[in-house]
């Protein structure tokens, strides 16, 4: 008996901890690919992340590979150089520098950085146009490291393919958001398939919300989470503003901010 309640004091000793170390940026902003574009340093770098992080974002979108040794990257593209990125292997990737001399980062080193802080999330998107075995594979090295690292509480998730995410929602117990595709609309984007998929989450190109404005109405009364990218262009952003989406992803966080009025908190 004592020991049950030993094990409950240390659990909601944890839990009080966790409430006060966490203070993330009350506001809707998520940066792409990290807050690149207007500082002019290389998307998915540790600096577009600092970046992100003095801006004031809540959340800054990052995009994860895994190479032929089996090492995590944080990179947009599928190439580097000429060089497919699952085919390659880490080392002869870091021959080639991004253009700030930064070599491309491990997921590890970006989750290092992300962990010195405690007020804006990494939103992880797990870049799954291959197949269904890759894509889970992928999704489960993800968590596994993340878990490693103790890094979880930082982290959200986002991906295309519907098995692999349905996976780390089941590995994870935390909310995950399903991409849709590119220009291209899908059955399983409607709301009704979300709801039988068993996702809290969705997020759109913003041209899809714009053809079915009903969408919005019916995944808020369903509680579904709601995230538009990628908005750039002012009048777009004052659309998802005002429909009072929760994440809205860009590659101008900085306008973005300033037009909700946002400094630094």
């Amino acid at each position: 008996m004592k020991r049950f309640i030993l094990f409950i004091a240390v659990v909601a000793c944890a839990i009080g901890a966790s409430a006060q170390k966490f203070n993330f940026h009350k506001n809707c902003v998520v940066a792409h690919r990290g807050a690149w574009k207007e500082a002019g340093i290389p998307q998915n770098s540790l600096a577009s992340w600092r970046e992100a992080v003095r801006l004031g974002c809540h959340g800054s979108e990052c995009d994860v590979h895994i190479t032929a040794d089996d090492s995590l990257v944080v990179f947009h593209n599928l190439t580097h150089h000429g060089l497919t990125i699952k085919t390659s292997k880490y080392a002869d990737l870091m021959k080639y520098p991004l253009k700030n001399g930064e070599k491309i980062p491990t997921f590890r080193e970006y989750l290092t950085e992300v962990m010195k802080q405690n007020r804006t999330k990494l939103i992880v998107d797990v870049k799954t146009m291959i197949s269904d075995e890759y894509s889970i594979r992928l999704g489960r090295e993800i968590v596994r490291v993340i878990n490693e690292m103790g890094a979880m509480e930082w982290c959200e998730f986002l991906g295309s393919n519907i098995k692999a995410l349905q996976d780390i929602q089941k590995n994870t117990g935390r909310r995950v958001a399903y991409l849709g595709k590119w220009r291209e609309e899908l059955p399983e984007m409607y709301p009704d398939v979300v709801k039988e998929n068993g996702f809290e989450a969705v997020d759109y190109q913003h041209i899809f919300y714009y053809a079915h404005p009903e969408w919005i109405k019916t995944f808020k009364k369903r509680g579904i989470h709601l995230n538009a990218w990628t908005v750039n262009k002012e009048e777009d952003m004052e659309w998802f503003i005002k429909h009072k989406f929760d994440y809205i992803t860009t590659d101008y966080p900085a306008l973005l901010l300033k037009k909700l009025g946002y400094q630094n908190k």
